[in-house]
């Protein structure tokens, strides 16, 4: 893209979420996409578990059900060659896991979600 010349790069994401005004009112209101067959939800609150990067996962450290601690190791994902471990970031039970071994997965994927305690 060009703008007074010169030459920009522009990236364009696509959105989940949209702006829905309700007819009379001018109040807007949030309606979210749900994601398509075989996607991962985007991550939306702290207890989602995310990648800090693109990467595979190698394996899956928990299960549904299991009570974690702040740092515990819940995911290992292999991201340039290397294997990195996918700390939870909250405190809680783990009450979904939308990742299996041998996904590819980028860092605005939900992974795993953690209820608080």
């Amino acid at each position: 893209m060009s703008i007074d010349g010169v030459s920009e790069e522009v990236l364009v994401e696509s959105l989940n979420e949209v702006a829905v005004s309700g007819g009379g009112d001018s109040t807007p209101r949030k309606a979210a996409a749900a994601p398509a067959a075989g996607q991962k939800p985007r991550a939306s609150h702290p207890g989602h578990v995310t990648a800090a990067m693109p990467g595979t996962i190698v394996d899956v450290l928990v299960s549904i059900g299991q009570t974690v601690k702040a740092g515990d190791g819940v995911l290992v994902i292999e991201a340039m060659k290397m294997e990195n471990e996918v700390q939870a970031p909250i405190a809680g039970v783990v009450i979904s896991i939308f990742a299996k071994k041998g996904d590819a997965v980028t860092p605005d994927m939900a992974l795993v979600e953690i209820q608080p305690e």
